[in-house]
């Protein structure tokens, strides 16, 4: 499926004092390495909504004027889909400059026609950075001329899925004490030799043993063969459907439970988009255990039209 990018840059700025998509990020400007993330998880063409079209144009960006200029994100989305009719787009905030494509891709795996956006999500949903799909667009029109403005009161109405993304790429700047913030996190990247994109990682403190991933028709064959799968999602998201034959164990609990990744051949490990199971798998290369990740995670699984097993299964 082909997927644009866009990054809306319109906002005032109000808490920074000056326009915050052009500042220096280690020296590269804040809205482009929001840009190269979006680039990095395969996104083309890529273009940015709203801001000051001079210093966009001078950068050699596509520039899309906002049809709903000083009037809130909800109007620079619906216009990053008129921008691309037809087509899905992946939308975020010019103020994300820890932004990683690896996250960003997480948003694209997780499509599925049923759907009209994905949205990443933390702790909290992250109503600005989002993939939407062309089905959005009505029901974005119709609720933005209703007077709504809160993107995620619509989100709250539409057909979505929800994908979990590292804390540190949802890092967003509105204050000069956050952007001070970033510059530490960057500075602290480049002392040990690492990227910003791959700070915190506890996977890049464990050189001894890299973290594989497979999609899911590696995994299909693999469970075929006699794989052992374990699913790190909460009890209640195991119980509404899990992969066949998959055994639970919550991520809070992997600690206690080391042992019983422990077997003949590597652990997969599977959550419902890729991103718990990435942590399980970091703390278990902790303790020299071989587990490999399921990219897209249960989600991508249903999505490629496999069944799942519904109800509780002894861990």
């Amino acid at each position: 499926m082909r997927v644009a990018g866009a990054v809306l840059a319109g906002g005032r700025s109000a808490r920074m004092g000056r326009d915050k998509a052009h500042l220096d990020v280690a020296g590269t400007p804040m809205l482009h390495r929001v840009i190269n993330a979006l680039r990095d998880a395969g996104c083309d063409p890529v273009a940015v909504v709203g801001g000051d079209p001079d210093r966009i144009a001078a950068s050699s960006v596509h520039y899309v004027p906002d049809g709903f200029a000083g009037d809130g994100p909800l109007g620079g989305i619906i216009t990053a889909l008129q921008w691309r009719p037809g087509e899905a787009v992946l939308v975020v905030a010019c103020d994300l400059p820890l932004l990683s494509g690896a996250d960003l891709g997480k948003l694209l795996a997780g499509a599925a026609p049923a759907l009209d956006a994905v949205v990443a999500v933390t702790d909290r949903i992250e109503p600005l950075c989002a993939m939407w799909l062309p089905s959005a667009l009505a029901p974005l029109i119709e609720m933005h001329a209703a007077g709504e403005r809160a993107v995620h009161r619509v989100i709250a109405g539409l057909r979505t899925a929800r994908v979990d993304v590292t804390q540190r790429s949802m890092t967003n700047v509105n204050t000069p004490a956050d952007l001070a913030g970033v510059h530490q996190t960057v500075g602290a990247a480049a002392r040990i030799g690492t990227s910003a994109s791959t700070i915190g990682n506890r996977a890049d403190s464990v050189p001894h043993m890299a973290i594989r991933e497979v999609r899911i028709d590696e995994l299909d064959q693999a469970l075929t063969a006699g794989a052992r799968l374990i699913d790190v999602r909460e009890t209640d998201e195991y119980i509404s459907g899990h992969v066949p034959g998959a055994v639970h164990i919550a991520l809070g609990t992997v600690p206690d439970n080391v042992d019983a990744f422990r077997g003949d051949g590597p652990a997969y490990v599977v959550c419902r988009s890729g991103a718990r199971s990435m942590r399980a798998c970091e703390l278990l290369a902790e303790h020299d255990i071989e587990a490999i990740n399921v990219g897209g995670g249960t989600l991508a699984w249903i999505t490629s039209g496999r069944l799942v097993t519904s109800g509780d299964a002894a861990t």
